[in-house]
């Protein structure tokens, strides 16, 4: 495929998805990040009330490819290394943040985190992401 381009479908934001998340990111320029508010959903737990790993992981992943869009890269995950450092919960409001911190020819790094509203990290991440045309 040559051809990336949004049709609006995309399971964590994408507003013609009826079953995604539809997040909102939003460009902080003063802190250099993306940024976006999420509440994830009872249905997708893992174990009670605990979300699902993978669902941590693909929020995190995707406002990585957010933060490098910011930065006019237009990108996909070559890599993502998630570490998670307490459990994310289902029905509670939390914080989600990425920046690139690096960009060099058609490589783009980048980390982000998901907070919760007292401001412990429950999962952060970084990714090597490539450009793509």
């Amino acid at each position: 495929m040559k051809d990336f381009n949004d049709n609006n479908r995309c399971f964590v934001c994408g507003p013609a998805n009826p079953n995604g998340l539809k997040l909102s990111f939003q460009n902080n320029e003063e802190k250099d990040r993306v940024e976006a508010e999420i509440c994830f959903p009872a249905h997708l737990q893992g174990w009670g009330n605990v979300v699902h790993g993978g669902l941590v992981s693909t929020v995190l992943d995707e406002i990585m490819i957010k933060a490098a869009h910011a930065k006019k890269f237009k990108c996909v995950t070559g890599e993502i290394t998630v570490k998670f450092k307490k459990p994310t919960f289902t029905e509670k409001k939390y914080f989600v943040s990425g920046k690139v911190t690096e960009a060099r020819s058609r490589l783009v790094m980048t980390e982000a985190t998901i907070t919760d509203e007292e401001g412990n990290i429950t999962a952060r991440s970084s990714g090597k992401l490539f450009t793509v045309s």
